[in-house]
Order: C-alpha cells, then structure tokens, then sequence
C-alpha cells in the first residue's frame, strides 16, 4: 500500500491507508516542509531498507522518534564535545601545526565567546577539558527545534566540534568547510606522514556523512 502525506495545522504528516506512521516511540512521523514531505514519501514508497544512518529518510526517523529525555541526552552530548572540542586542541609538539590551528581557528573561537559570553581554554593536555560557563550555550539548544537539534548532534559527534557545527547550524560555513576546519591537525599530518587506503576511506565516509547531513539540513529549513 503506498504512502502519501497530508497536511495538518502546518505539518504534514505520513499515512498509509488511513494509519498514522509511527516512530518506534509511538510519535507520529511529521515535517514542516512540503519538500520535506516530498522526499520522505519518495524514500518510504521505495520499501528497501536504507542502511544509511544519516539518509534523509533515517534522520526524519530520528528526529521524530525522540522523547524528552532523549533530546536532554543529546543536548548533554553536545556540551560533553563542547568541553574538549577539537578546535580547541593545542596539545602539539609541532609550532608550525599550532600556528596554522590559530590562524584559521581563532577567529570561530572567538565569535563563539562573543555570541555565548563565554571564555574558552585552549587545551594543552590529553587529560585536559576547556572550562566553560555554558548557560547561554544550553539556552540556544534548548530553543532549537527537532531536526536542528538532530543535525547539531549528528554533526558535532561527527567532527567532534560543538563550535563548528554551530556556525553551520547558523548557515556561516558548508559542509565542506566544516571538514576542512575540523580536520586541520588529521590532514596536516596525512601530509607528513602520508595516506593508507584505509584512511583514504574513513575520509571519503566522513564526507559523504557529511555531505548526507547537510542534504538533510537544507531540505527541512
């Protein structure tokens, strides 16, 4: 039986037949865009399992399956990277590497402060976290809707960078930028050391979860 979707007080959501599709936690499955709908129904109609954590189809699922709890896990997660944020690292015996980290990182760091009235510390050891006051840092994730949230999450569980998925969340870099920022130290040394095939596909994975995760957030703003 095909799905279709039906718009209801600015949402729509997914039917087959005359039932409501449920998330396994019982919500029922609904989007804010038209698009969104759109390709939603495409994917579901397709009946084969997409094994791709970060389609459009499993992040909608995602999304709509999460309960408060859940989401307070997630924001906690958010924070939790936030406090050893890659961007932050400066634990290197190589200036030429730290040099490199300050100039393209700093100006982020910076006007993460500034947004957040916050100060963030440099990490200079393997067993050291940043301390930060993050009131107002929890406040802005508390404000965000679902899929944001999901998109927030997905991403800096990705990078490991709560600072650089914000300013994507906030539509200042890519994807592809955010690659690139998040893994200043990994290719700095992949040009010292050189690349193995191995690691040549973790980075053509991580960009197309990337790529995935941002199709995603264009799809449901």
């Amino acid at each position: 039986m095909q799905i279709k979707y039906l718009k209801i007080e600015g949402e729509y959501i997914f039917l087959r037949g005359s039932k409501n599709i449920l998330t396994p936690n019982g919500n029922k499955l609904k989007v804010c865009k038209r698009r969104h709908a759109e390709l939603v129904v495409q994917e579901l109609n397709k009946q084969k399992e997409n094994k791709n954590p970060n389609s459009l189809l499993n992040l909608t699922l995602f999304s709509c399956n999460l309960n408060i709890s859940e989401k307070n896990l997630i924001k906690n997660k958010i924070l939790e990277i936030l406090e050893f944020d890659c961007i932050l690292c400066r634990f290197f015996d190589d200036n030429k590497l730290i040099k490199k980290m300050d100039r393209e990182l700093n100006s982020y760091i910076k006007s993460f402060e500034e947004k957040f009235h916050t100060k963030l510390k440099k990490i200079e050891s393997l067993l050291q976290k940043s301390t930060i006051h993050n009131l107002l840092f929890k406040e802005f994730l508390d404000q965000l809707n679902r899929f944001d949230l999901t998109v927030f999450y997905k991403l800096s569980i990705l990078t490991k960078s709560s600072i650089l998925s914000y300013f994507f969340i906030k539509n200042k870099i890519d994807h592809n930028t955010l690659y690139k920022l998040a893994n200043i130290e990994y290719t700095y040394q992949q040009k010292e050391w050189g690349l193995t095939d191995d690691q040549k596909k973790i980075n053509n994975y991580d960009i197309r979860m990337l790529k995935n995760i941002s199709f995603f957030f264009k799809n449901i703003n």
